[in-house]
């Protein structure tokens, strides 16, 4: 009787872990988290929308050509109120993403409008599980 009892209370387990192991969503991996945003980023980019689009900049950010996110920002209003937005593309389509634990580096996007056409290089952080962009390198613009 004992027997019984315990290769039922087993099974019973052996069902329970199962269950749980079988229910459990892993969701999606950095990599595709990282693609989702990139894709975001540049339709709210491509929409001109300012302010959502500092939502995916970290407080850090830094551009050597720019400066600090509070600069990007004011160089940003500063093109979008001088029509410098207007005809804008930037095409991710050849860039390519690595990761290497909580960074992560999409190269090279292509940027092109009135100014002219460019590289740059966008490196993110992973900031409390959201990927954020701190740093961008622009050449040839």
């Amino acid at each position: 009787m004992k027997a019984i009892q315990y290769l039922s209370v087993c099974l019973m387990l052996a069902l329970l872990v199962a269950t749980g192991c079988a229910s459990t969503a892993k969701g999606p991996s950095d990599f595709e988290v990282v693609q989702a945003k990139t894709s975001e980023c540049v339709a709210v980019a491509n929409s001109k929308d300012i302010e959502r689009l500092m939502t995916y900049i970290a407080e850090d950010f830094e551009c050597p050509q720019i400066g600090d996110k509070a600069s990007f920002k004011e160089f940003l209003d500063n093109a979008k109120s001088g029509g410098m937005l207007d005809g804008v593309e930037i095409d991710t389509s050849g860039a390519t993403t690595t990761i290497t634990g909580e960074t992560a580096e999409v190269a090279p996007v292509e940027i092109r409008g009135s100014f002219g056409s460019g590289r740059a290089v966008f490196s993110a952080v992973k900031v409390k599980g959201v990927w954020l962009i701190n740093e961008m390198d622009i050449s040839g613009i």
